[in-house]
């Protein structure tokens, strides 16, 4: 039975954030600097706060993986590395990384420097896993199509190969495989781009379908695992990520509370009995639930594709935006006195969730008529209604009433006790000897020696438990020790004073944090600014020559290729007609654009041609492929200054998004007039 609980990851998008990831039970976070990051917009951390971000996060024993993970133009790429060199200098635990220019330039100037390879390079595949291994990535955080029995495959594989798997268990979720959505980019208006960290979210926009309905049908559910946690862990997940960078210090808290206490609790009882899946979800408490929904949530929550596809169940339904917890319908609307655009509500409750004084609360009537306010006043009435104001807009009977904010559980959930990690102490004094004092945390340990020989005692000794009562103290410190965590060894007749024990006890702590802090740090060798230079110089990073070269290849129209993103039908077809389409393609070679099928062709003596989805951006990224026999055809779309110009495959179009989502219509209308044509490709969709 497997007991070992995943590393439990959280976001971070700023200093609030972090102390709420932290102080809530977070193994790891994941946070941005100011550059180079996909979300961009987030509050982020500027170089100095970062530094001391990071060392934050090490004295609390929390390790902390940067972000990364946008596509870096040729013009940035000397930037990038400096400041890639800049985060290892810091002590990083590891990047997330999508541009595989960065990803090869890190790999071979800073090999112990782990690197993750970033959901958006849409790994979905153990076909993928090899070449992953060989571009020099630890962990991989595979695409989030993937079922239960799919993610178990992925991560036994990645485990044969020493790689660690990184799995999505809370938060959004992309309509489109993460990575190979040109959306924004295309009509978001200034060439914002997910992939540059300037994602305008399409996605969640309306749209009109090819029957004239609207709707959000692009817009996802969030993703709540809480129920599958036991299948996930069985899987052998190392990692459980909760998505959120743009989100509030309260949202941190909530959902790393909640899901530390649900790893805790099946470490606790797996050791001892099976977990059922039915007995698992009577073991959850609705009231978690509950908070999981109040901190955000778009219509309820999903399960995404770990149990099958869910069809039209993944949407989002009338609104894309956080829609809170139901509490009522409006019965009644009165002015407040002595205004003419405020108005009080009269709720009938029709739930438990009561709205108090400094809750946020919202009426609607639809996704785009709402009213919003911080509740100021609530009376409940004695028929049981509930007044509520003030409201800017005149709501009318029959709205409906939600809460999406709750003032009591925010300030609980940010004020949480600052995280102390369980140290144990042993201390040791004989007569006329100096004393000793260790104290531990896992494995990292710190010995003291005191100042001052102890002496015998003319009248009261000191005794064990004043000596572990003083020990205890470590309130002003990263750590706590219990009683029992303290072993003291004292001659019987000892006499010491209690400052001396106080300032070996301050010091033995101010060592030991200052060993988590520099753990990673001290067996690092940074590069001096000279190496730089020289590798800026030999690499001739800002030369745009590769990439210029393949810009100028003409590609044949005929050449025999694989879509992007190959999983399911296909990938079945070409595992079970692999030497067919070998055969057929021996002589003109294939052209590829996911890294799941590289690897196998060219082991069969295939000529490989990088396709688009390899999302190379720059001459680096170009070389990184050339360097695995992969002859570049098909730069990014990313490099397109016209979303809408050119590729023959679609009819002179580009693909927008690839999705597992089944759509029942030919087409979707989006806000101004554009018809956006949905491609069936085998199982997949291709919005065009």
């Amino acid at each position: 039975m497997k007991t070992m609980i995943p590393e439990l990851l959280s976001p971070v998008g700023g200093r609030v954030q972090l102390e709420a990831a932290i102080n809530n039970g977070a193994d790891a976070v994941y946070m941005g600097g100011s550059l180079f990051n996909a979300r961009i917009n987030a509050e982020n951390f500027t170089e100095d706060t970062l530094a001391e971000a990071i060392d934050y996060a090490h004295e609390s024993g929390v390790k902390v993986y940067i972000t990364f993970n946008t596509l870096i133009k040729d013009s940035e790429l000397a930037r990038a590395f400096r400041y890639a060199c800049r985060l290892y200098e810091m002590g990083a635990d590891a990047l997330i990384l999508q541009d595989m220019g960065l990803a090869r330039l890190v790999h071979k100037y800073l090999p112990d420097f782990p690197i993750h390879l970033s959901t958006q390079g849409t790994v979905y595949n153990v076909q993928a896993l090899d070449l992953v291994k060989q571009l020099g990535f630890s962990r991989v955080v595979p695409a989030r199509e993937l079922s239960l029995e799919e993610i178990s495959r992925f991560t036994a594989k990645c485990h044969e190969l020493e790689m660690d798997t990184e799995v999505f268990v809370h938060g959004a979720l992309c309509m489109c495989y993460s990575g190979q959505c040109q959306m924004s980019r295309a009509f978001g208006g200034g060439g914002r781009s997910g992939n540059r960290g300037l994602c305008a979210q399409p996605c969640r926009l309306l749209y009109m379908d090819d029957k004239r309905r609207k709707g959000y049908f692009l817009s996802p559910k969030d993703l709540c695992t809480l129920e599958l946690l036991p299948q996930l862990i069985e899987a052998g997940v190392d990692s459980f990520k909760i998505e959120g960078r743009l989100k509030s210090a309260e949202y941190v808290a909530v959902t790393t509370a909640v899901y530390r206490k649900y790893l805790d609790q099946y470490a606790e009882v797996a050791t001892e009995e099976i977990i059922t899946p039915d007995a698992w979800k009577e073991m959850i408490d609705p009231a978690d639930m509950a908070k999981l929904r109040q901190v955000f949530n778009r219509g309820g929550f999903t399960t995404g594709y770990l149990e099958g596809n869910p069809g039209q169940k993944i949407l989002s339904g009338s609104s894309p935006k956080n829609q809170g917890i139901y509490i009522g319908t409006v019965s009644t609307v009165r002015p407040v006195k002595g205004s003419r655009d405020k108005v009080l509500a009269d709720v009938r409750l029709q739930s438990d969730n009561i709205v108090a004084q400094g809750d946020g609360v919202e009426i609607r009537r639809t996704a785009e008529e709402t009213g919003s306010s911080i509740a100021t006043y609530t009376k409940t009435l004695a028929d049981g209604t509930l007044r509520i104001g003030d409201f800017d807009r005149a709501v009318k009977a029959g709205d409906k009433a939600y809460k999406v904010t709750d003032k009591t559980l925010r300030e609980e959930a940010v004020s949480r006790p600052t995280k102390r990690l369980p140290s144990s102490m042993r201390f040791e004094a004989h007569v006329w000897q100096k004393p000793e004092l260790e104290i531990r945390w896992q494995e990292d340990t710190v010995h003291i020696t005191g100042d001052t020989e102890a002496e015998e005692a003319r009248i009261k000794p000191t005794d064990e438990s004043k000596i572990r009562g003083q020990l205890m103290k470590l309130g002003d410190t990263r750590f706590r020790a219990d009683e029992a965590d303290i072993e003291v060894e004292v001659d019987p007749q000892i006499m010491l004073p209690v400052s001396v024990i106080n300032q070996m006890r301050r010091q033995a702590a101010e060592a030991l944090a200052d060993i988590l802090r520099t753990k990673v740090t001290s067996v690092r060798k940074p590069l001096a600014e000279g190496v730089i230079q020289e590798i800026i110089k030999t690499e001739q990073l800002g030369n745009e020559d590769a990439v210029q070269r393949v810009e100028n290849l003409k590609a044949d129209a005929d050449l025999p290729f694989i879509l992007n993103v190959s999983k399911g039908e296909l990938d079945e077809y070409i595992e079970e007609n692999f030497n067919d389409i070998v055969g057929k393609v021996s002589d003109t070679g294939i052209l590829i654009g996911n890294l799941g099928w590289i690897k196998q062709f060219q082991d069969a003596g295939v000529t490989v041609y990088g396709d688009y989805g390899l999302n190379a951006y720059n001459s680096q990224a170009v070389k990184a492929y050339e360097e695995l026999d992969v002859k570049m055809l098909h730069l990014s779309h990313e490099r397109r200054t016209d979303g809408r110009s050119g590729d023959a495959r679609f009819g002179g179009r580009i693909p927008l998004m690839i999705t597992e989502h089944p759509f029942d219509t030919d087409y979707l209308i989006d806000r101004k007039g554009v018809k956006h044509e949905i491609l069936k490709y085998g199982d997949k969709q291709i919005v065009l």
